[in-house]
């Protein structure tokens, strides 16, 4: 029995995939996290818990903004939704370490708090559609491979 090797290129691909799945769940964990530091922190009676998570999001959102680098890496500018995407997704993760390692100051963590929470709203819509166009791409291959 032989083994054909996989060609470099398709192996690259499927890691660069594996590595895209990873983000947007990283996404999913992310969002909670930030909104949990967030809520604690003006809540703020819970000095500790706040510390913790606010490191978590800040690690959290460092490899997000990583595995998308990684997938995307800097792609040339221009104008569609993906590419504006990804560059606005790396601006938000800027914008979040800025929110989250500003605490102490005020009213810039506020500001920032607000700016941050508009920014993530826009990019989850901007992820529903980029989701919503990555199904109907498999779902037009599906259909072109069983014809």
């Amino acid at each position: 029995m032989t083994a054909l090797a996989e060609h470099p290129d398709a192996l690259a691909l499927r890691r660069r995939q594996r590595a895209g799945v990873l983000g947007r769940r990283l996404g999913w964990v992310l969002l909670p996290a930030v909104v949990a530091s967030t809520t604690l922190h003006y809540v703020g009676e819970y000095d500790a818990l706040t510390a913790v998570l606010v490191s978590f999001v800040v690690l959290l959102n460092t490899v997000h903004v990583g595995l998308s680098v990684y997938v995307f890496g800097l792609v040339r500018p221009r104008r569609t939704w993906r590419v504006f995407h990804i560059y606005f997704g790396y601006a938000l993760g800027v914008l979040i370490w800025a929110s989250q390692t500003n605490l102490d100051r005020e009213p810039l963590h506020t500001w920032l708090t607000v700016l941050m929470a508009l920014g993530i709203a826009a990019h989850l819509l901007l992820a529903a559609r980029c989701a919503a166009q990555r199904r109907a791409a498999q779902h037009a291959w599906g259909r072109a491979v069983s014809d």
